[in-house]
């Protein structure tokens, strides 16, 4: 036996209980709290089946323990059980037969979160006798050590580092893609492609145009009013103060020229005709009877003689190629009448 930490009131034995005095504000709750745990007792007594064959199995064959019994209140320290199976071994196979430190360490970490008191203290020792196993001193598993506190950044170091972040922050552009070369007389696709597919037109909806009450009441300002008075502007084409005609003008007179000019354009009327149809169209002129036409006229006048390559010097000739030629038998097959 080993003793360790002071003994705790949770795991202190039958033999050893501490009746703590009933303080003099609580007595008046005696009797009520007595009634509370005479109807738990009888409630724990009614949930158990009392047969004589049941309570004779229950009574153990050996009455006499190994050990003698001995009450650790004189301890003033908790007495820690180390059994046989838990010392510490040296032997390879023992050795090996200890779990892991990693292992042990992911347990302790349920332990501690799940609240196990006991199965925290058990794990811890045996992370002690993994920790001086061999086989862990081999792989150089340090024990526990507390966490380092960081240090607080200076103000330098904060402003770096929010230049970082921000410069991270910043969206990267993706390159384009260059452009794929093309051959003399190649297409490209992909504006081939954007040039077919039909444009997308937006048709305008105007809507109703509706007199609201607004419009009915509103009354214009008088800047509306000024910009709405229509501008008048002096009439240049009326002279008041006409000037006397030169008495040259009073006396001019035309010229045959000036005549001329002055009719009007024949134009075609559609109910008349044509204003300056010949009298006899089909006449010819004197200059055309007189005309003798170039060698470059005859030429081109001259009809073109083409050869005729339809027609054959010997139409019932046969080609050698046509004589060993064999019918395959989809021409066999059509050549049969139809409904044969």
């Amino acid at each position: 036996m080993t003793t360790c930490q002071q003994l705790k009131d949770s795991v202190r034995p039958d033999c050893c209980r501490i009746s703590d005095p009933i303080p003099s504000d609580a007595e008046c709750f005696e009797r009520d709290i007595s009634k509370e745990l005479e109807k738990l007792k009888r409630r724990h007594e009614r949930m158990f089946v009392k047969r004589r064959r049941l309570m004779e199995m229950a009574v153990p064959r050996v009455l006499v323990s190994r050990f003698v019994p001995k009450c650790p209140c004189p301890f003033t320290k908790s007495i820690e059980m180390v059994y046989p199976c838990q010392a510490q071994s040296y032997t390879r196979t023992e050795q090996l037969a200890l779990p892991t430190v990693r292992r042990l360490l992911y347990r302790r970490r349920v332990a501690i979160l799940a609240g196990d008191e006991i199965g925290e203290s058990i794990l811890n020792r045996w992370l002690r006798y993994s920790y001086m196993s061999l086989y862990s001193r081999l792989a150089n598993s340090q024990p526990l050590t507390k966490p380092k506190k960081k240090k607080k950044k200076t103000e330098k170091q904060l402003a770096k580092h929010d230049k970082y972040i921000a410069k991270l922050a910043t969206p990267k552009v993706p390159p384009k893609p260059p452009k794929p070369e093309r051959k003399a007389g190649e297409v490209d696709k992909a504006r081939l492609k954007t040039l077919s597919s039909p444009r997308a037109y937006v048709e305008e909806v105007k809507p109703k145009w509706e007199l609201t009450p607004d419009m009915k009441n509103f009354k214009a300002s008088r800047r509306l009013k000024m910009i709405a008075a229509h501008i008048q502007r002096d009439n240049v084409h009326i002279n008041e103060t006409p000037e006397k005609v030169s008495p040259n003008a009073l006396r001019y007179k035309p010229s045959a020229r000036i005549k001329e000019m002055s009719e009007p354009l024949k134009t075609r009327d559609a109910n008349q005709g044509l204003a300056d149809v010949k009298e006899n169209p089909f006449s010819i002129s004197p200059n055309a009877l007189k005309y003798k036409a170039s060698s470059r006229i005859k030429e081109l006048a001259e009809p073109k003689e083409f050869e005729n390559t339809h027609i054959r010097e010997n139409p019932f000739a046969i080609s050698p190629a046509a004589l060993k030629a064999k019918a395959s038998p989809r021409l066999i097959e059509l050549a049969k009448p139809k409904g044969g």
